[in-house]
C-alpha cells in the first residue's frame, strides 16, 4: 500500500477518535490533539529510527523507501508498542481527579490502540510484531520478526535499490 493512503488512513482514525472522544467528554480541543498525537504521531518514530541509522543527515527518498530498515536488518519503532496501552490507561485512571489531563491521556490511549490495530491489518504483521518486548526478544532482526514471504520482499527491494 502506498505510503499517502497509509498515512492517510491513520489520520482519518485519528479524526474520527478524536470527534468520537470529543462527543462524549465534551472537550473537543483536548481530544483532538491527543487523538492526533496517538494515532498519527505516533509514525514518529520511523523518523527517529532514520536518525538512528542515518545520523544527523536527512534523504527523504532514503526516508519514504524504508531504506533504514534495509541497510540496518533491524525493526524498532519505539512508539509502535501494545505495551503503553495498559500503562496509558492506569495513568488515566490515576489522573482522574484532573480531567482535562485524564482524558487527554485516554484518547492518546485509545488513538494509540486504533493505531495500532489498523497497523496489523494494513502491514498484515501478526499482533504480536507490535509489542516492543516482543521485538527486543528477537533482537529487533528484521530476519526473525518478519513472515519469510515479507522477509524475501525485504530481500528483494535491497537487491531492486542496489543495497
Amino acid at each position: 500500500m502506498p505510503l499517502s493512503i497509509h498515512l492517510s488512513i491513520h489520520f482519518l482514525v485519528a479524526v474520527l477518535v478524536g470527534y468520537s472522544a470529543s462527543l462524549y467528554f465534551k472537550k473537543r480541543s483536548i481530544t483532538f490533539i491527543a487523538a492526533i498525537i496517538g494515532g498519527f504521531f505516533i509514525d514518529l518514530d520511523h523518523v527517529l529510527e532514520y536518525f538512528l541509522y542515518y545520523g544527523p543527515h536527512f534523504n527523504l527518498n532514503y526516508f519514504l523507501t524504508g531504506r533504514e530498515f534495509l541497510l540496518s536488518d533491524k525493526i524498532h519503532l519505539f512508539f509502535h508498542a501494545w505495551e503503553y496501552i495498559p500503562i496509558l490507561l492506569l495513568v488515566s485512571y490515576f489522573l482522574r481527579k484532573r480531567r482535562n489531563l485524564a482524558i487527554f491521556v485516554f484518547t492518546l490511549c485509545l488513538a494509540g490502540s486504533f493505531h495500532l490495530v489498523s497497523d496489523v491489518f494494513i502491514n498484515k504483521y501478526p499482533f504480536k510484531f507490535y509489542s516492543i518486548s516482543y521485538r527486543a526478544s528477537q533482537n529487533f532482526l528484521s530476519s526473525n520478526l518478519l513472515s519469510p514471504e515479507q522477509y524475501q520482499k525485504n530481500l528483494e527491494s535491497k537487491e531492486y535499490l542496489g543495497i
